[in-house]
């Protein structure tokens, strides 16, 4: 009765397992030529567990919790890149060689010079609002992996004082249900940060192991995690500081790389994958246009009158200002952090005029300039003359669309196995109130048939004493 009532106000408890008393036949005892049974005895309180079950839960929870973490760093990526409610890359860099277009049919124009300059300025704009984007996304990863490595610890704590507690409870003889149900749900919320493995060992201390990694927990003993950062060679960690994960007791060899499932499987993946690909794909793409652009307006002529030698050729170092040779970005410019640092050169910010658009000084109408650098956007200049500025942006936007499309599919078919996996253990140790309630009858008939049993023997025994003189 006080176990089925257990149940009954447990029915609610989040990962709480039906129990059960299980019974066996007392020990008979001899009377004269017969063997009299003397009831039964209560041999243990059981809860509904089966490890292969838990195993297969713990696993649905990692694997959907890495596709539902991937779906949702990797839907904030492909935010950056959306050009369906406002003009991304694409459509402004094109805009921008529509402008060289535009100069070249009018290479004397002021007003187009300006709108050449302001679209240039918004292609910077825009390279540099696609790496802070990225950067966020980052930032809030690296966020992310600091608190999850404070609720792991936390976990990982819980974990090792119910190892002691059920330890102790059971070495005397007494039974930890309620304990092991309270270390079963502590792993199975580890579970949802990486794919963890859990066994008791020759000694009988329980081992919880990252998968992969090592041991987290062995019997009351913690292995606490930590979070720090590495700097390496031509790695993105010497500009951005990422957050490394390390064990406590080994804080020179990260562990980061080895995490391949869960949440932070999943965030680590985006950041050093996804996300570093992104930011190098983009830097190729600013670094590109500074260079091919400039490439082709330093060999032209500014809107600016040039002396001229007798002969009437032009003499550009007598210019009273400069003329030709002119860079229309910034540079020297790294490949590395490009579309951070790309900018338009002091030159072309100071006046629209110093755009070259002819390739002859003192040659009204001479869009020459102008007309090579519009062509650039049909020309392939990127990857080694492999794919044009257009190409290559759509080609990275179109991956990790395909990324994330992929990971929304792969988040749907989790969710289902993880709800199966659920049902599968609800069934096995979940409580059903009907059949408690039924037990509750069951037991209360067996109660009052033991009654009947004792009252008749009362009787017996007193009308036997009342034979007696």
């Amino acid at each position: 009765m006080s176990t089925t009532s257990h149940n009954i106000a447990n029915a609610n408890t989040d990962g709480f397992s039906r129990q059960e008393v299980r019974s066996e036949t007392s020990i008979s005892l001899p009377e004269g030529d017969y063997v009299v049974g003397t009831g039964s005895d209560i041999q243990s309180i059981r809860r509904s567990h089966d490890e292969l079950v838990e195993k297969k839960l713990n696993s649905s929870i990692t694997n959907h919790k890495y596709d539902e973490e991937r779906s949702l760093q990797l839907g904030h990526v492909e935010e950056i890149f959306n050009e369906i409610n406002s003009d991304g890359m694409n459509k402004i860099m094109n805009r921008f060689f529509n402008s060289f277009r535009e100069l070249s049919n009018q290479p004397e124009n002021e007003t187009v010079r300006n709108a050449v300059r302001e679209n240039a300025r918004i292609v910077t704009g825009d390279f540099h609002r696609i790496q802070a984007n990225l950067d966020d996304v980052r930032s809030n990863i690296n966020n992310k992996l600091t608190l999850a490595v404070a609720e792991v610890n936390n976990l990982a704590k819980t974990i090792g004082k119910l190892n002691t507690e059920i330890n102790i409870q059971e070495v005397t003889g007494g039974m930890a249900n309620d304990l092991r149900d309270q270390r079963d749900r502590a792993i199975r919320t580890l579970t949802e940060y990486f794919p963890v493995t859990s066994y008791s060992d020759n000694q009988g201390q329980f081992v919880v192991n990252i998968e992969g990694v090592g041991s987290l927990v062995a019997g009351g003993l913690v292995q606490e995690l930590t979070h720090g950062s590495t700097v390496k060679d031509g790695a993105n960690s010497v500009d951005k500081g990422d957050v490394q994960i390390f064990f406590a007791s080994r804080p020179g060899i990260p562990i980061s790389d080895r995490v391949k499932g869960g949440s932070l499987g999943a965030m680590l993946k985006t950041r050093n994958e996804e996300i570093v690909k992104l930011e190098k794909q983009v830097d190729e793409l600013a670094h590109g246009l500074v260079l091919a652009t400039n490439a082709i307006h330093r060999r032209g002529f500014a809107n600016h009158p040039v002396p001229v030698d007798a002969q009437g050729n032009p003499i550009p170092n007598a210019a009273k200002q400069k003329v030709t040779g002119i860079n229309f970005f910034k540079e020297p410019l790294d490949l590395k952090r490009a579309a951070e640092y790309i900018s338009l050169s002091d030159d072309i910010e100071k006046d629209a005029n110093n755009i070259a658009a002819a390739i002859e000084a003192n040659r009204p109408g001479d869009n020459r300039a102008a007309l090579a650098i519009s062509k650039l956007q049909h020309e392939k200049v990127l990857g080694g003359g492999t794919t044009t500025f257009e190409e290559q942006y759509l080609k990275s936007v179109g991956d990790i669309g395909l990324q994330t499309g992929k990971s929304k599919i792969d988040q749907e078919q989790s969710h289902g196995i993880l709800a199966q996996a659920k049902s599968f253990k609800e069934r096995l140790a979940g409580v059903s109130l009907d059949e408690e309630a039924a037990n509750m009858v069951r037991y209360q008939n067996a109660y009052e048939a033991s009654a009947k049993v004792i009252r008749a023997s009362d009787e017996m025994f007193k009308a036997v004493l009342n034979l007696l003189p």
